[in-house]
């Protein structure tokens, strides 16, 4: 755990390197483990202003052993931030994968695929590159075919996958006017070929595409994009496990270590319903690193009648109430209102004002921002609510779901097949895990967290400014406060570093 850009996925992989080189067992095996790597980075990393290589989603991989030899992995991902796909800040970017896809295809391939220049794409801003950045993502893209090789993507599904991000690409460029005879809306004329462009989407065949289109606007544009992205992203995962899982005996006991690279705690100078979920995200790891560090030990050193003066800690218990607790936390009074068809952004920052005015981890809204305030453990978070109820209802058309389904190309159909649309409400959108073709929550993940012997690696950013070999003290002494470390070190040097069991001591 650690802010976005302290080093958390890079940590992971030299983990995993680290176990792969103690296991000297499987070595195809362990081989393709780490091969995956540049596979998920490619989908599901983007730069941001904090960080050039940052993961936009979670992911939680399990490694399981026989007689100190790996036998299999399987990898649960989730919250991946589908609506980098549509909007990006200004400094930041899409995924990695549509950078690469550029700098990587051939002249031919790019027009096999009706890729054009870059700069003509709204999706990504307009914006590319240097030719130094270029050449980086060619070889970048290299490595994504042959990860895709590797992990059992046969030709045609390639061609599909880059046909489906081509396709939303193109999607985005197509525009709506309005109609003058009717007053409905219709694709306009200048974007008539984004839209036939788009058609080699194989979920939006050309002719049902332009009713559609017109009928649902911008809203399902963007929301045919996300999804699309979002399960083509699930169903790399799906190939990943099939590929991973272990071909032992059901009756062999398989020991595990599991390890959970989340994104960090963010605070963006426009933060989102997407970093609120991040930042919850973070908040019940804290409080869980909380209660082993603190509670649970200082409860053991009581329950022996060892003098002991009790540490005080930073609980953010407090805050995970605010956000989550029923009827009246933020999510819920979120999911409350995105019932009701009349309620808006506005009516939703009114409710929270009420209910929470005297809460000490809450603050309105300044001026005239539509938005709000959180006093999190990492720090004061202030949320413009713009678009929370859209992206918390992120429900998909049935008639759009349909073009998921009549779709010609068979990895589109398993994909709409094994995913569900829409998420359906905030306390889902954070807790659900979109894994193909089971749906897992981050609660269970806890649970499973919480009966394991957990390990914690904390990452410390140096700087803020990106910036190799360079410390800055107030940004690391920060991070040492919000994160308990001081505390931690307090304990640790106060308390008892070796408790074996009563069997060992007894016997030694």
């Amino acid at each position: 755990s650690g802010e976005s850009g302290a080093g958390k996925t890079e940590s992971t992989k030299l983990l995993l390197q680290h176990i792969m080189n103690l296991c000297k067992g499987n070595s195809q095996l362990e081989q393709q483990i780490l091969q995956v790597n540049p596979l998920l980075e490619a989908f599901g990393n983007a730069q941001t202003v904090m960080n050039d290589n940052s993961s936009r989603f979670g992911k939680y991989i399990q490694l399981h052993f026989q007689k100190n030899a790996v036998q299999g992995a399987k990898l649960s991902e989730y919250l991946l931030e589908k609506s980098r796909v549509v909007q990006q800040d200004t400094g930041e970017r899409n995924f990695h994968i549509f950078y690469y896809m550029f700098a990587g295809l051939s002249s031919e391939e790019k027009e096999m695929y009706g890729l054009f220049d870059p700069s003509l794409y709204r999706y990504i801003n307009g914006r590319f590159g240097t030719l130094d950045a270029a050449q980086c993502w060619k070889h970048k893209y290299q490595e994504v075919c042959n990860a895709l090789d590797m992990v059992g993507f046969q030709e045609q599904e390639q061609v599909d996958l880059q046909t489906i991000l081509a396709g939303v690409l193109s999607l985005g460029n197509v525009i709506f006017e309005p109609e003058e005879s009717n007053g409905s809306v219709k694709v306009s004329e200048a974007s008539q070929g984004w839209l036939k462009a788009a058609a080699v989407i194989p979920y939006c065949p050309w002719s049902p595409s332009v009713s559609c289109c017109c009928y649902l606007c911008a809203d399902a544009r963007d929301s045919i994009a996300k999804v699309a992205y979002c399960r083509v992203f699930g169903w790399i995962v799906w190939k990943i496990n099939e590929l991973l899982a272990e071909n032992v005996d059901p009756e062999v006991e398989l020991r595990e270590i599991g390890i959970l690279d989340i994104f960090g705690f963010e605070n963006f100078a426009v933060n989102r319903f997407e970093q609120l979920c991040i930042n919850l995200a973070n908040e019940k790891l804290q409080h869980f690193f909380n209660h082993h560090i603190f509670q649970l030990e200082q409860a053991a050193y009581k329950e022996e009648e060892l003098p002991w003066e009790t540490i005080t800690f930073n609980n953010n218990e407090p805050i995970l109430n605010l956000l989550l607790a029923k009827p009246l936390g933020l999510l819920s009074l979120l999911d409350e209102q995105s019932a009701f068809p009349q309620a808006t952004d506005k009516t939703f920052v009114e409710k929270l004002n009420s209910n929470f005015k005297a809460n000490l981890h809450f603050q309105p809204g300044r001026g005239c921002v539509l938005g709000f305030s959180i006093i999190h453990y990492a720090g004061k978070v202030q949320y413009t609510a713009a678009g929370f109820l859209e992206k918390n209802r992120d429900t998909l058309p049935a008639s759009v779901h349909g073009l998921f389904i009549n779709s010609i190309t068979p990895l589109l159909i398993l994909t709409a097949v094994y995913c569900t649309p829409g998420s359906g409400s905030a306390l889902a959108c954070w807790t659900v895990i979109f894994l193909c073709p089971h749906q897992h929550s981050l609660m269970m993940l806890m649970e499973r967290m919480y009966s394991a012997n957990p390990h914690f690696v904390r990452c410390i950013k140096p700087n803020s400014q990106k910036q190799p070999g360079v410390v800055d003290s107030q940004v690391v002494l920060q991070q040492l406060r919000y994160n308990g470390l001081l505390e931690t070190i307090r304990i640790r040097r106060d308390g008892f570093a070796w408790r074996p069991s009563f069997e060992e001591f007894a016997e030694r």
